[in-house]
């Protein structure tokens, strides 16, 4: 393999949508007490409370809690397994709790290898920003009897859907795949909406499918997070030179970078970013950054392609001229540019991609992430949206890493 293969898989990524299937039927890295959740191995540190949360309804939903009260007794009581997504090849947005029954998009790459990540619930209050009500449960488990079926068989009759396209239309319509997913929705929706209709047991089922994913901005997130993480899978084992960033995440309590060359998670402190928040909260009640959902700016979508999403300014904050400046500094400690993801308002300019951890410590410039927040407590559900700068310490500590691996292996 010559030295560009990693970068070039970050650059040409190809993912396709076959599946959806609950996430038991899918590995056996979760099963009775045992879920997974975003961000790198808590390390000791304890869940934070929209984590707390959403391992509490998961308990409900699986029915091994009778209610919130006996679920949290059974946490407490040490009960519960918990494993990082990345671990099962799995993506989960914000807390990233993955049960056995929530449904789960899979996402195979040019390679074949795969990866999957939780269909999107929606906004708010949600299972994935820590929310435990009786709606959020009763939610899930419609999406687990009827959504994930028809959405299987809808797939699988259309032989699958190519997302990496869908990613690159989305930028010539306006969006840039994190945040702002609603023109890639709509195409995703376009190209499934007559399976559907096909393939649903009866019209008003096929309706309410069709009702809940259109009435959600966010459907195609999910399918966005997959197919990042099949591409930074694919780049990190295909190795080249040392220092590619493959993936990021968070769980409230640390951030990881995964980097080319590197066996282990290098870790720090969770950010807290520049939130936004929604009326009736506060800066103060958001909780640091967490979730799986940063594969999209790995492989050079959301911050990473704000420019081609000037109306995402009104749910993070910022003008379009700030997201001009931040994607040209982003330039800096990239690689090169993307092959797939042009963007119309830079003449068709590749976004950068390929972030470098030499180029960030060189430059100072640390990477730009563009993420929800979830309230601080469990129980809440999302508080608001913005941007979150890292830190460079892990950046310095991977830089170091690499090069003491270069020492011993010369």
């Amino acid at each position: 393999m010559s030295d560009s293969d990693g970068w070039a898989l970050l650059a040409d990524a190809q993912a396709v949508a076959t599946r959806v299937r609950r996430a038991g039927d899918v590995t056996d890295a979760v099963g009775p007490r045992s879920f997974l959740h975003a961000g790198p191995p808590m390390e000791g540190d304890g869940l934070t409370g929209p984590m707390r949360g959403a391992v509490l309804g998961a308990l409900v939903l699986e029915g091994e809690a009778e209610d919130l009260r006996s679920a949290a007794e059974l946490l407490d009581s040490g009960g519960i397994s918990l494993t990082p997504c990345h671990s099962a090849g799995a993506v989960g947005a914000m807390a990233g709790v993955i049960s056995p029954s929530i449904p789960v998009v899979e996402v195979q790459g040019a390679d074949g290898r795969t990866a999957f990540a939780p269909v999107n619930e929606g906004l708010g209050e949600a299972l994935r920003f820590g929310a435990t009500s009786d709606r959020v449960v009763a939610r899930l488990r419609w999406m687990s009897d009827v959504l994930a079926p028809v959405l299987d068989d809808a797939l699988r009759s259309l032989g699958g859907i190519d997302i990496v396209g869908l990613q690159a239309e989305g930028l010539r319509r306006g969006d840039e795949c994190h945040n702002r997913n609603v023109a890639s929705t709509a195409a995703l929706l376009a190209a499934l909406a007559p399976a559907v209709v096909r393939r649903a047991p009866d019209s008003g089922t096929a309706a309410a499918v069709l009702e809940f994913l259109s009435g959600n901005p966010h459907t195609f997130l999910s399918f966005s997070m997959a197919a990042g993480k099949v591409a930074g899978d694919a780049a990190h084992a295909a190795g080249g030179t040392p220092g590619l960033v493959t993936a990021i995440c968070a769980n409230g309590r640390r951030m990881g970078l995964r980097v080319s060359g590197l066996d282990e998670w290098i870790t720090a402190p969770a950010p807290m970013g520049r939130p936004k928040v929604f009326p009736g909260f506060a800066v103060e009640d958001a909780c640091p950054a967490m979730g799986d959902s940063f594969m999209t700016e790995t492989i050079g979508l959301g911050a990473f392609a704000l420019t081609a999403a000037p109306a995402i300014s009104s749910f993070i904050g910022g003008t379009h001229q700030e997201a001009v400046e931040l994607v040209d500094s982003m330039r800096r400690i990239c690689r090169g540019d993307s092959k797939r993801f042009l963007v119309p308002s830079e003449g068709f300019t590749g976004t950068p991609v390929g972030i470098d951890v030499r180029l960030v410590c060189e430059s100072g410039i640390t990477p730009v992430l563009n993420n929800g927040f979830a309230h601080r407590d469990p129980g809440v559900g999302q508080v608001g949206a913005g941007l979150t700068r890292l830190p460079i310490e892990p950046f310095l500590r991977a830089r170091a890493a690499l090069e003491t691996s270069s020492a011993k292996s010369a």
